[in-house]
């Protein structure tokens, strides 16, 4: 049997460049877990966001104020107004509906489905539904919490609101 060289040893026992290999080895585990804590971070932040962007637009339409939107790019501008998103971006990313329904039931029964840009508002005392998902990227999208994706890459963000009109003249 061949005795182990002198290097062999020395290298065994050495102790240099231990913390650099077990920074390697952690690091990115590290890395991808404060990129998932921003990222659902900014999918709530955003999804506070188009909550009070469409509440405060519809609230135009709910009370019949002179400046409420007349046509779905207006509501759309309105939404991407209040949006912390570049205004062309929140432009491509939005998707609404603003429809007059019979009533409340109805309402609940096509609230989830997708926006189709429809528009109207009705009058005083209509029913209305309005829809609204933004699609927001996503860096890693295994942690997109509990929002739904639209692609791999993309998830969905959904504002929805049902109110009747005030009787307004």
């Amino acid at each position: 049997m061949q005795a182990k060289s002198p290097i062999w040893r020395t290298f065994k026992r050495s102790e240099d460049g231990v913390a650099a290999l077990e920074f390697a080895l952690v690091s990115p585990m590290v890395i991808a877990l404060m990129i998932g804590t921003i990222q659902i971070g900014m999918l709530e932040l955003m999804s506070t966001n188009l909550d009070a962007a469409v509440m405060s637009t519809t609230r135009k339409i709910r009370t019949g104020a002179a400046d409420r939107p007349v046509g779905a790019d207006a509501f759309e501008d309105a939404i991407c107004e209040v949006m912390i998103d570049e205004r062309d971006k929140c432009r491509d990313r939005l998707a609404i509906s603003v429809q007059k329904v019979t009533d409340f039931a109805a309402a609940e029964a096509v609230a989830n489905a997708t926006p189709t840009g429809q528009y109207d508002i009705g009058g005083p005392g209509a029913i209305i539904l309005v829809r609204a998902t933004y699609r927001w990227p996503l860096i890693l999208p295994m942690y997109a919490g509990g929002f739904r994706l639209s692609e791999p890459s993309e998830a969905l963000i959904d504002a929805r609101a049902v109110f009747r009109n005030e009787p307004y003249a």
